[in-house]
């Protein structure tokens, strides 16, 4: 689970880098084309994230635990960093520390645009105990699959009143229930998904690779046709569906052998916590940098730097928390 990880979260990073350049960039220019090529080949990476969540959950779940002493210490993980850093992002946004505007922050993950992800995961770690018996079941897998992949085609096509939008937003756990549930079946039948995967390697990358394409093209189309830019990129759309199953079965399907490379990537797993919560406010004060010497942030110079400084910089800050 490390080496998926790892590549989810630098998968997450790419596609706040690439954004910056997409917004800000004319669709025509060679830079924007690269940059959503970069932007939807990262969008399995949240899918794989909550994948990883039903993974793990499913393998260290005791159903003799307590209820709440399995919610005590899966919130000790994540609880105290993630209100840390609401408190970080919401002064740095407000330049007040407003206590109702931070608490209602912190429970919906609005401090900043890339923490809903936290509340996301809370609703899971809450609400697994109950369904623990289900949710990684042949049954289970169907069902999560008719829930999250109807809801992505019904936000895709419909229109939708206010009061919907508001349910089925992307903090709604069931809008990626199918990815949770899809982990803890994984869990539940590991050796026999490992050979699986490994039999059916070429099969899996000659999927991977149709629907890259797909995915791809989706969002250039659907940019062509002057749709909004959010509408063309989002997670919420068929094609990144399937392509995150086939992205992540790629991934599981590689023989991945221990060297110096493995080292760094097991390194960036452990930190991936931290790099998630910081390195949005460090894309930040780089835009503002390069925007107060006006420099271009619509190059590959950029998305390079941009993309190193927010790793490297995330995991300095990961080291820097151990001598406080």
């Amino acid at each position: 689970m490390d080496i998926i990880r790892a590549i989810s979260i630098l998968a997450v990073v790419l596609i706040h880098v690439s954004a910056l350049i997409i917004y800000r960039s004319g669709f025509d220019s060679n830079m924007c084309k690269l940059s959503i090529i970069i932007n939807q080949i990262s969008r399995f990476s949240v899918p794989a994230f909550i994948l990883i969540s039903g993974i793990g959950l499913t393998l260290s779940f005791k159903e003799d635990e307590g209820y709440f002493k399995f919610i005590k210490h899966r919130f000790n993980k994540i609880i105290p960093s993630y209100i840390l850093w609401c408190v970080i992002y919401t002064y740095y946004t407000t330049r007040s520390f407003e206590i109702n505007n931070l608490i209602n922050s912190i429970i919906h993950g609005s401090a900043f645009y890339h923490l809903y992800y936290i509340p996301l995961i809370i609703e899971f770690y809450l609400v697994y105990p109950f369904i623990h018996r289900v949710i990684g079941t042949k049954w289970g897998l169907l069902i999560s699959f008719l829930l999250t992949f109807g809801i992505i085609v019904f936000t895709r096509y419909y229109t939708m009143s206010n009061e919907i939008k508001w349910f089925l937003d992307k903090k709604n756990l069931l809008d990626w229930i199918f990815y949770f549930s899809f982990g803890a079946f994984i869990a539940k039948n590991m050796e026999r998904f490992l050979i699986l995967t490994k039999k059916y390697r070429n099969l899996i990358v000659i999927l991977f690779l149709i629907s890259t394409y797909i995915v791809v093209n989706d969002c250039m189309s659907s940019l062509k046709l002057g749709k909004d830019i959010e509408y063309a990129v989002n997670f919420m759309r068929p094609s990144v569906f399937i392509y995150s199953v086939f992205m992540i079965l790629f991934i599981f399907s590689i023989q991945w052998e221990k060297n110096i490379f493995l080292n760094i990537i097991n390194y960036i797993s452990k930190s991936s916590y931290s790099i998630y919560l910081s390195h949005a406010i460090i894309l930040d004060y780089l835009v503002i940098y390069y925007s107060k010497n006006s420099l271009s942030l619509v190059s590959a110079a950029f998305v390079i730097k941009a993309f190193f400084a927010a790793v490297i910089g995330s995991m300095l800050i990961n080291e820097g928390k151990k001598y406080l």
